[in-house]
């Protein structure tokens, strides 16, 4: 529960990040905005069972979701913002606003409640110089990056959600977000479609709608059929929009395509406006080199962004006063000279969370091509728009620009098309449909090579056209295909998109364009074309899924039906079904994870299972009760003699009342689910459950009789027949002062207890997220199943459970088969942790065999209660012993350790004190894995297995099965081994090719046989590192519920991309045009390699053990990846175009000495061993891989398309994705070991020998001390 109005999953939001939707973290966001309540404004949250809140749940579901006309919710959790400002300095605005989110356990819902006049502000007010901060924002983003919001998030119109509603009662909202498919998105109520909504609100008046359709610096205009919206005095726009006169403008987005057969990835746009001058500045940021000076072809870019933003005159009106920004461009353009043609197509979405307007570009075909250092010209020009109909403008316009130099000429004809929504409701008028003349001048056409940045420049003034309109009478000669268009003081029949002109019989018509021979369609690469009059369809290809425009590999899971309860999961394999979180079973069967109730089991009482993974706990013979509680009722009763049981806590006989369970102050806001809330209460903590007792002590004023069935657990009755009064174990005879005949508990003391409070001190339980940070929920066999557990600190910590803290000290002395590592990074705090398979302190360690079910156990082995503790371990099963390495083996006479085989026996050796197995008489073999009934062999009967070789042994022969196989010649099954079951090693460990075989080998960082791996003693590491743009993140290998995702820093200016660090010898290496590396400690640098030969140097690695440097060079007409020595000696091409074609980051598999990289040309990510050049492809069908970063068995990649961390296991051959969403681009990833990889150098020690204003750099075969170029200082 966070400050600025959001529920985020996995993380807390610590700190305000200024950015628009998606978070990095699954969240629900009732108002996510800069909230400050560090002087006034509270957040109060709860979770309730209450009867009437959980009956208005129940009626707010059943009534908007028809469907779940049953849904029984069992609990509703309330977060509540009451009062919150954005500034401590200003209190006359404050906001109040409400998640509730309703559970039966299997299904969830979301209300969002907005009480009338309760919002009062948007967004924190920043000075004008500052980047401002993102409009509040509503909605939810899930785990893998989908984003689901609220009407008017994030812009001027938020400020109407406690008006709105999609349950017909304003300010409240209900939303299903409970088990949703990966191709889905949160459920709206059955009867809510905002577009609905939307066009019946202008077709009301103003009165009722206005403040809903206009913009809120924008007036309400009523009409006979609905309503239209104009701007205030001193703004400017469509009444939907209004931007402040002359206040500067920036636009940006992205450009994708194709041209010139170059692709075009996610390339950046972006405009700054002077609208005061009309003058517009548009740039396209990282464009692909290889198109270079031919992208100021694509002038057009720039010419709309200056008629969005034209300085209007007289009655004209520029581009944003008709659109708003929101509309559709499309602009033809030909080149006569060459019958070069390309399209563009453009999105502009309008203003986004800090009032930018946003804009998405598609190009395709051809152009020109414009050889480098040629600077071109592009003089004064008019073109006329004509509004055609309301809502559709066409201009048609011939462009002309100059080489400067060879006065060479670059002739365009261009015609564009842009498409928007007017107020339907608008009356029409002679002035809104005159043709207008854009005059463009001041025009700047611009390239700068180094950063590869094409620039466009335009002042643009838009005036009426000054007379009759031509088109009045020219439309008349167009055709069905064409539509009129104003040239000058003429007109011309321009063809509509689609169309183009031909000649025919000295005449002009309109025909067909075939996009797809022509190239210009913009279908997905993995998408087929196919042309329409007047148009072009895509389809995607077999084996792929989209609308033709994205394509994206159709899911193998879509030919298979997984079970209930089970969901299916791509693999290199194929699909696989896979059972749903909280459920066991193979994918086609699928039950709940029952929870094994056996870990609290009194301890006269057996675990049996009661049905598929479910376990009860039965009273053993002589016992009676629930499972968790069995007293002694003895083995026989008579009628004349009752069984009276010890005293039952949990009965309604108890004594407690009320008047026992202290009271406190009500400090929870009680908020009413289904109303408008009213804030008004104080919050409060709930009551306390738990009470005390004392117990019953029998003295002479409370004597026991007969007739009393209750006692306590210390005195109750014997089980008394014929024979006489006997006591169960534990207790013992004892008379009371009247002589009363009692069982008192052994080692009772006579003392009178001493007096305690009536309240349980202990914190109580389920699961460890019920503790305190750092504390574990420990189960004892005297809590019973009502109570739960209690909060304890976990060995390592110490402390009260309300708070553990980590013992640590500036040493370590550990025990047994634990290690020490560093607490707190760089502080100098020391702990013992106990090493993997053992748990403890750190100084008393033992072998883990806790569990919570059989899963947890090897074969052989089940999980029951230990006799003694009570708590549950893996025990052998009937039949089987566990031998000195702790495994489950057969229970028979074992020989040395061994177990004989069939017909051997185990026979003694006095002479080396030792057992041993031989084959019996009549039997031949080692006595342990066979012995063979003796007679005529195999050379002479040919009787082995296929599989096995006749082969002579000891004077005679013998069938032996081949390499790779066991058994005993006649029957041979492939051997097992961890080459066909990986299972075998250690997680920790791979699967490696030996001499004799194939065996696991404990991974780098860990030391063991293989099976068995323990970590090594590592410093404080082992995470990823994550560059999202503005933020850098540390994100866990695994996430957890403790462990996340965190910022590590965030607002910086750069990116980190292509840097590595010798770790061994402490040196850095970078690309920048050039190849570089420093000293880490003495600042010394050297430039390796300058300009030449490198182009677009991108990712970098280094091998320090080999003394290799390798770098990836994306240069799109000789793109390869080079290596040399690390002081720049023996240069050479690793690998060239002919593997790769976009090589973008490098990155080093230690455990198999290959080279991998991701290759966003090929869509994939790859390896090469550095020694044999053996290829092999990690992950195929990747988007847009950029960094690449490995870490043991996985691999993670940053994905441009995706904006995700993608992973890939080699072992498992499993694709997945690490649960993070970001914003942006994702750009360096990079892993932060748990210590240097187990390797060293020439330079490791001493700076290989060198001077100390040298740089030691391994050649390959020894060092070279090299001068440096510069020495860096207090950088």
């Amino acid at each position: 529960v966070n400050n600025f109005g959001v529920l985020s999953f996995r993380a807390d939001i610590p700190s305000f990040i200024n950015t628009e939707f998606p978070l990095p973290y699954p969240s629900i966001a009732a108002f996510y905005s800069n909230v400050d309540t560090t002087q006034e404004g509270a957040v109060f949250y709860r979770e309730t069972d209450e009867p009437h809140i959980i009956s208005k749940a129940e009626e707010s579901v059943q009534n908007n979701f028809h469907d779940y006309y049953d849904f029984k919710p069992t609990s509703v959790f309330i977060a509540t913002w009451l009062e919150v400002p954005y500034t401590s300095e200003i209190r006359n605005h404050k906001n109040s606003y409400q998640i509730a989110i309703i559970s039966n356990g299997t299904e969830s819902f979301v209300e969002l409640l907005y009480p009338e006049r309760e919002i009062q502000w948007t967004e924190r007010e920043t000075p004008p110089s500052s980047q401002p901060d993102a409009k509040a924002q509503a909605g939810f983003v899930a785990e893998d990056g989908r984003i689901f919001t609220l009407r008017g998030s994030g812009s001027h119109q938020i400020r109407n959600i406690v008006s709105w509603t999609n349950t017909h009662e304003p300010g409240k909202y209900v939303y299903r977000i409970g088990n949703i498919p990966v191709d889905g998105n949160i459920a709206d109520p059955d009867q809510y479609d905002q577009n609905e909504v939307e066009v019946e609100e202008e077709s009301k008046t103003c009165a009722l709608s206005g403040t809903s359709v206009c913009h809120i610096q924008a007036r309400c205009v009523d009409y006979q059929a609905g309503i239209c919206c104009q701007c205030n005095e001193g703004f400017y726009g469509n009444g939907k929009s209004c931007i402040k006169n002359d206040i500067p403008i920036r636009v940006h987005g992205k450009l994708n395509g194709k041209l010139n057969d170059v692709h075009l990835n996610d390339v950046n746009i972006q405009a700054y406006v002077v609208v005061a001058e009309g003058r517009a500045y548009t740039a396209l940021a990282l464009a692909p080199p290889d198109l270079g000076r031919s992208l100021l072809l694509l002038n057009v870019l720039g010419g709309v962004v200056g008629w969005l933003f034209a300085k209007p005159s007289g009655i004209a009106k520029n581009g944003y006063q008709l659109t708003g920004a929101v509309f559709n461009h499309t602009a033809d353009i030909w080149f006569p000279a060459t019958n070069d043609r390309v399209t563009i197509h453009q999105e502009y979405d309008g203003h986004d969370v800090f009032d930018q307007i946003v804009i998405e570009s598609d190009v395709r075909g051809t152009v020109p091509v414009i050889i480098s250092g040629t600077k071109l010209e592009l003089f004064e020009y008019q073109e006329q728009y004509t509004v055609v109909e309301p809502g559709l403008v066409r201009s048609e316009a011939t462009r002309t620009l100059i080489n400067k130099e060879t006065d060479e000429k670059y002739e365009q004809r261009i015609s564009q098309t842009i498409t928007y929504a007017p107020c339907r409701y608008a009356p029409t008028s002679p002035e809104s449909s005159l043709p207008l003349t854009l005059k463009v001048s001041k025009n700047y056409l611009g390239y700068e090579t180094k950063e590869n940045i094409v620039r466009y420049g335009t002042s643009n003034k838009i005036v009426p056209i000054g007379q009759e309109d031509p088109c009045v009478r020219g439309q008349e000669t167009c055709d069905l295909r064409s539509v009129c268009v104003v040239q000058g003081e003429s007109f011309a029949c321009v063809c509509k998109s689609g169309y183009t002109n031909i000649y025919q019989d000295g005449t002009s018509a309109c025909a067909d364009i075939d996009e797809c021979t022509a190239g210009t369609h913009n279908c997905d690469t993995n998408a087929n074309c196919y042309n329409r009059d007047g148009g072009f369809e895509c389809r995607c290809g077999e084996g792929f899924n989209g609308n033709g425009i994205t394509c994206t590999p159709r899911s193998r899971c879509n030919d298979i039906r997984c079970g209930d309860n089970a969901q299916c999961n791509e693999s290199r394999d194929g699909p696989l079904c896979v059972c749903a979180p909280g459920y066991t079973g193979d994918g086609s069967s699928c039950w709940e994870i029952q929870e094994n109730t056996c870990a609290r089991c009194s301890i006269n009482a057996d675990c049996q299972g009661a049905q598929i993974n479910t376990f009860a706990c039965v009273c053993k013979p002589g016992y009676a009760g629930n499972g968790y509680e069995c007293d002694w009722v003895g083995y026989t009763t008579t009628s004349d003699s009752p069984v009276y049981s010890p005293y039952d806590r949990y009965s309604s006989t108890s004594s407690s009342t009320s008047e026992d369970v202290p009271q406190y102050p009500d400090q929870e806001t009680r908020y009413d689910v289904s109303e408008t809330p009213i804030i008004s209460e104080t919050p409060s903590v709930p009551e306390t459950p738990f009470v005390s007792e004392t117990p019953y002590v029998p003295d002479g004023s409370s004597n026991p009789t007969a007739n009393e069935p209750v006692y306590n657990d210390s005195y109750f009755l014997p089980n008394c027949d014929s024979q006489g009064c006997s006591c169960p174990p534990g207790y013992s005879n004892y008379k009371d002062n009247s002589n009363n005949e009692l069982c008192r508990i052994e080692g009772y003391s006579s003392e009178p207890p001493q007096p305690t409070e009536n309240v349980d001190p202990s914190i109580r339980c389920d699961t460890d997220t019920d503790c305190p940070p750092n504390a574990a929920c420990s189960f004892s066999s005297e809590e019973a199943e009502v109570y739960s557990g209690h909060c304890v600190c976990p060995e390592g910590y110490e402390g009260d459970a309300y708070e553990c803290i980590e013992r640590t000290g500036p040493t370590c002395s550990c025990g047994l088969n634990a290690h020490c590592i560093e607490s707190v990074p760089g502080a100098g705090e020391l702990m013992c942790v106990c090493d993997s398979g053992y748990v403890g302190d750190g100084y008393h360690c033992r072998p883990s065999f806790s569990c919570t079910n059989n899963s947890d156990c090897e074969y052989h082995a089940e999980c029951r209660p230990n006799a003694a503790t009570n708590e549950l371990i893996c025990q052998c099963i009937e039949g089987y012993v566990k031998d000195q390495s702790d495994a489950c083996i057969p229970d028979g006479p074992l020989c040395s350790g061994a177990l004989c085989a069939e017909h051997a026996s185990c026979l003694y050796d006095e002479n080396i004190n030792r057992n041993y197995c031989l084959c019996d008489n009549g039997y031949n073999g080692d006595g342990i894995i066979q012995c063979v009934a003796a007679g005529p062999s195999c050379d002479v009967i040919n009787d082995c297995h296929y599989d096995a070789i006749c082969t002579p042994v000891n004077s005679s022969y013998q069938c032996i099965c081949r390499e790779g196989y066991d058994g005993d010649g006649y029957s041979c099954n492939q051997e097992l081994s961890c080459r066909t079951d990986p299972n075998l090693c250690s997680p920790q460990a791979s699967c490696l090719k030996r001499s004799d075989g194939y065996v696991c080998e404990c991974n780098s960082g860990y030391s063991g046989n293989g099976t068995l791996c323990d970590l090594n003693p590592r410093l404080s590491g082992n995470f990823l590192v994550l560059s999202e743009g503005a933020t850098i993140y540390r994100v866990p290998f695994q996430m957890t519920p403790r462990d996340y995702a965190t910022p590590i820093s965030s607002g910086i200016d750069q990116i980190a991309v292509g840097v590595d660090v010798d770790c061994v010898a402490g040196r850095i290496y970078w690309g920048d045009l050039t190849i570089e590396v420093a000293n880490l400690e003495t600042k010394v640098r050297k430039v390796l390699f300058a300009v030449v030969g490198i182009s677009n140097p991108r990712g970098i690695v280094v091998h320090p053990q080999r003394g290799k440097i390798f770098w990836s060079d994306w240069k799109r007409a000789d793109p390869k990846i080079e290596w040399a020595n690390m002081d720049g000696s023996q240069r050479g091409v690793f690998l060239d175009k002919g593997d790769v074609t976009l090589p973008n980051s490098l990155a080093i598999d230690w455990q198999r000495e290959r080279l991998c990289y991701a290759d966003a040309g090929r869509f994939s990510i790859k390896c090469v061993g550095i020694d044999t050049l053996e290829r092999d492809t990690i992950a195929a069908s990747c988007l847009h891989p950029f960094s690449l970063a490995i870490n043991g068995d996985k691999f993670y990649w940053t994905d441009w398309k995706t904006l995700k961390i993608e992973t890939a296991d080699v072992t498992s051959q499993l694709r997945g994705q690490v649960p993070m969403a970001v914003s942006s681009r994702p750009y360096g990833l990079a892993v932060a070991p748990g210590q240097c990889p187990a390797v060293s150098n020439v330079c490791t020690h001493r700076n290989g020998g060198c001077a100390p204003e040298q740089l030691c750099l391994p050649n390959g075969q020894g060092r070279t001390c090299v001068d440096g170029d510069v020495t860096y200082q207090d950088q």
